[in-house]
């Protein structure tokens, strides 16, 4: 309490004022909360021996000792000024008296102003440190403690004063503050030299400009007034990294605090949406980039909304929604403004609406189907290749029941005829409608391990694991996003396409772990905008790599269109396709093309009309950047616990992996992880980051039973490019897999190839003795029809089988 209330701000001048911050003390006591912090410093100030005693002044403090009485004098001061001090709480004594459960009423408090002059003299010899303490009269007892502590009453009876004097609208201008104060006499009085003193520091802090006025006592504690009177915080929501969402209250002046409720803000955001918040429906601005503002006005489809009120929603009438907490969700609702001008008499169009574009018709993959939006009252019927369909209803129109449709579906409804073309299926994406990865606008995901691999060597070895097909709403997602990503996509919209496909299936894996199951395939690369603090998903081109003379391996986005084209092209070529199933249903399958001969071979690829990969890099361990991060400040800290970065403004950093913001301008995160005794690292990436803070931490970062290859540390994973490798070594891709009734993300890998990936991350093998001779025998097209015992699983193994197998 001395270091952190007496010596920190000596060191910057002489002290006038004290402020004892409920914050700081809930630092130094080691508390959970205000409550638990009051519970402690009580509690550590009635155990002290001959208390009353002591503010009697019946035991002075000796000049030759050092200061014991802290927690006395930081005590009465904290009482003053903390949280838990109501506005008719007026006596010292009485609220004394409450707090430690002794009697006060008309008790001595000689001892205060003896401590005061000790605490004086010890500080100039023994520190240089000049306090400079107010006079004792008018109350010669404790009048001098009532004025050094700030903000008490009497200050904040002044802020109410200077709210009045500036207006609503400027009350966080610095200028109009210090105008307000130094042009009324009546602001500042002899019985207030805390307050004189804490404005002096402000007024010539917001002088020199900058922001460093921000971190004086006065201006919090006025902007504390400020945003519990005044009530002009906005309430912000915020998608975080891999799809959850962080609450905020923001300043008008930016500053932003975490929330870990929206009830927490109540007091700090104006009437209208501190009304909404209460009774469970907040209107939100959507602000993109996955940010959404509290609104009072009804023109926004999206609203935080209490989970309890769920029910009272018709169904259909809510399109999606996010878990904000076990509490609150964000939900979007379907065609919210035109609903709101409907109430008013405005009639609305007929017209099909929420579908995914191809080209100029709809995808025909339920539920991504287009939605035929009918006023209230009005009845249709709707026809597809001369067969009525059964149209489900929901809220403002009608709905195609689950199924995959193709052909011009006719509406008749009010008289009319309303037509849109239906397609079962995406389009492949020609090369020059692609918007490719450009290292001057994009950071990949796997920031420098892109275009990296374990081993340049091509080898082909199936993964020997129970292999799925693919499931049908992983594949109706794998055409939405391939149909909305050509020109990229914003990683909040993926997102809503992956909700939206698993809107009908009661247990399923999480959003991130599908869209990592694409770019782990090689379907989309993962970028983070350069410049811009936001993420979005790029179309890869398809490509083929060979493996020997009559072996093909197809890499890439794989649509339904381009698996047509291949099967056409092999089947004029004289090749064969062979689909390998993936580790689970919620994984892609993989496809090889087989020829028999070098001629055969190149007359598919040639056929084919597709490039060769891009040449990789043998990947090494690498580090991050070193540099001190000028110009960032910290907003989030990792939870190893959770896998998710919680809000954070702490300055300090003292240990664990950190999201860093730009000071000034809209740039991209940085990601600091600080271990000790080593430098700290700088990444672009959250996954790179998170991977390279676990191994800096030394823990094992994957666990590999012979089988699959897990993830041992909370939300680790592979870098794509090394996952892409594997799946292309084993013929078979990473997916979400169900384990032990939990979804857990799975790359299903060879010994051999866990051996490689070993040298660039620590893996807990339990794989028992390797045989990867087995293995390789197993798999070679030469050995085929043979046979070998394979001790580990003791079964016999045919050669070729492997590779014969279809899914």
């Amino acid at each position: 309490m001395l270091e952190k209330f007496f010596l920190e701000p000596g060191s910057h001048g002489p002290i006038g004022s004290v402020s004892v911050d409920d914050d700081a003390l809930i630092e130094i006591l080691d508390a959970v909360d205000l409550r638990d912090m009051r519970d402690r410093f009580v509690s550590s100030i009635t155990g002290i021996s001959r208390l009353k005693s002591l503010l009697a002044g019946e035991y002075p403090p000796l000049s030759f000792k050092k200061p014991d009485y802290m927690r006395i004098l930081t005590f009465v001061c904290w009482m003053q000024t903390s949280k838990v001090r109501e506005e008719d709480d007026t006596d010292f004594r009485e609220i004394l008296g409450r707090h430690t459960g002794i009697n006060f009423l008309g008790a001595l408090m000689r001892g205060l102003n003896p401590m005061w002059d000790h605490l004086q003299t010890y500080l100039t010899n023994e520190h240089g440190i000049e306090l400079v303490l107010p006079g004792i009269h008018p109350h010669s007892q404790i009048g001098r403690t009532l004025r050094i502590a700030f903000p008490t009453l009497r200050d904040k009876a002044a802020f109410k004063r200077l709210s009045q004097i500036i207006g609503q609208q400027k009350l966080l201008d610095p200028m109009e503050v210090s105008r307000g104060v130094a042009t009324h006499r009546d602001m500042v009085t002899d019985t207030m030299p805390s307050f004189a003193y804490n404005f002096r520091l402000f007024d010539i802090s917001w002088r020199r400009g900058g922001n460093e006025y921000l971190e004086t006592t006065f201006w919090k504690a006025w902007y504390n007034y400020v945003a519990e009177y005044a009530a002009l915080e906005d309430l912000l929501v915020v998608r975080g990294d891999f799809g959850d969402h962080e609450l905020f209250r923001v300043s008008p002046s930016g500053e932003r605090r975490a929330l870990r409720d929206p009830d927490d803000a109540r007091k700090f955001v104006p009437d209208p949406i501190a009304k909404a918040i209460k009774s469970g429906a907040v209107l939100m601005e959507d602000l993109g980039w996955g940010r959404a503002r509290a609104t009072s006005t009804q023109a926004s489809s999206l609203v935080l909304l209490r989970r309890s009120r769920l029910a009272e929603c018709d169904d259909g009438t809510i399109a999606s929604y996010d878990d904000i907490n076990s509490r609150w969700v964000l939900a979007n609702f379907r065609n919210r403004e035109k609903l709101a001008l409907s109430s008013q008499g405005t009639r609305r169009a007929i017209t099909w609406r929420d579908g995914i574009k191809v080209g100029g018709a709809y995808l025909g993959r339920s539920p991504f189907t287009p939605i035929l939006s009918l006023p209230s009252g009005l009845a249709a019927k709707v026809w597809l290749a001369g067969d009525e369909v059964d149209m489900a209803q929901v809220p403002g129109g009608l709905a195609f029941p689950p199924g995959v449709y193709g052909g011009t579906a006719s509406a008749q409804a009010d008289g009319k005829i309303h037509n849109t073309l239906l397609v079962p299926q995406a389009v492949e994406t020609p090369r020059n409608r692609r918007l490719m990865f450009d290292r001057f606008r994009d950071v990949g995901e796997d920031q420098f391990y892109r275009g990296t691999v374990p081993s340049t060597d091509s080898v082909l070895r199936p993964w020997l694991g129970s292999r799925a097909k693919t499931c049908d709403e992983m594949t109706g997602i794998a055409e939405a996003l391939y149909a909305r990503t050509s020109r990229g996509l914003a990683f909040i919209d993926s997102l809503e396409i992956v909700r939206r496909g698993l809107s009908r299936v009661p247990s399923a894996p999480r959003e991130w772990d599908i869209l990592r199951a694409f770019a782990d395939s090689g379907w989309f690369d993962f970028t983070l905008v350069r410049n811009f603090p936001a993420r979005r998903l790029l179309q890869c081109a398809p490509s083929l790599r060979r493996l020997g003379v009559d072996t093909v391996m197809i890499e890439g986005p794989t649509p339904l269109a381009f698996v047509e084209r291949l099967e056409t092209v092999a089947s004029a070529a004289g090749a064969v396709v062979e689909t390998h199933g993936a580790v689970s249903q919620w994984s892609l399958p993989r496809f090889v093309v087989r020829t028999n001969s070098r001629e055969c071979s190149d007359e598919f690829v040639e056929r084919m009309g597709l490039g060769e990969p891009s040449a990789k890099v043998k990947a090494v361990p690498l580090q991050g950047d070193q540099h001190d991060a000028h110009g960032y400040h910290v907003v989030a800290r990792f939870e190893d616990s959770r896998g998710f970065f919680a809000a954070n403004f702490d300055a300090d950093m003292p240990q664990g992996l950190y999201r860093l913001e730009r000071n000034e301008g809209k740039r991209p995160y940085l990601y600091r992880s600080v271990v000790p005794g080593k430098e700290a690292e700088n990444f672009s990436s959250p996954s790179v980051a998170i991977l390279a803070h676990h191994a800096r931490m030394r823990r094992k970062l994957f666990r590999y039973d012979g089988n699959l290859l897990v993830a041992a540390a909370p939300r680790v994973s592979l870098p794509s490019s090394w996952a892409e490798w594997a799946s292309g070594r084993s013929a078979c891709n990473a997916g979400p897999s169900l384990l032990g009734g939990d979804w857990v993300y799975a790359y299903p890998v060879t010994p051999d190839d866990v051996s490689l990936l070993s040298g660039l991350v620590s893996i807990e093998r339990n794989d028992g003795q390797s045989m990867p001779w087995i293995d390789r025998f197993v798999a070679s097209a030469s050995t085929s029809g043979r046979a070998v015992f394979d001790g580990r699983i003791r079964k016999i193994r045919k050669a070729g089988s492997a590779l014969r197998k279809s899914i």
